[in-house]
């Protein structure tokens, strides 16, 4: 019986420590924890090129799908094809200005499938919030 005092005693006392900080933990350490993150996180968005914002804007739309972004509808359908076997080439997310700076964005993701390479386009306009479908898969992905 006295050992078990002997492991049990420290132990006690180092919770009656601990409850004596735990309104810092709680109150302060806590709060300023997340501050920080949300400060990394805003000032890594505002450091990010118009092209990666336009890419993510379109990533992050409504999809068809309710609850779903366009990312996520992507990972149930054309990703999930490429893991079950399927004979699918992933090529990516790309997004370009052709008319020149100030000028709307082409968004594109294109892979390959037993049809042949296929590709869903958005146009982004750099201000503005918004993802227009341009073709008929990107239509099929997107809510519009």
């Amino acid at each position: 019986m006295r050992r078990a005092a002997q492991v049990i005693g420290p132990f006690v006392k180092t919770m009656r420590r601990y409850l004596h900080v735990w309104p810092f933990l709680a109150f302060i350490l806590v709060p300023v924890v997340v501050a920080v993150v949300d400060a990394a996180v805003l000032i890594n968005e505002q450091r990010q090129s118009e092209t990666e914002k336009a890419i993510r804007l379109v990533r992050e739309s409504k999809s068809r799908k309710e609850n779903f972004t366009v990312q996520q509808y992507l990972y149930t359908t054309v990703y999930y094809r490429k893991s079950q076997g399927e004979d699918v080439a992933i090529n990516g997310w790309s997004a370009e200005q052709p008319s020149g700076p100030g000028t709307p964005f082409i968004v594109e993701f294109s892979f390959t499938d037993g049809d042949g390479r296929r590709s869903a386009r958005w146009r982004v306009q750099p201000g503005d919030k918004v993802a227009i479908p341009l073709d008929e898969v990107a239509g099929d992905l997107s809510w519009h």
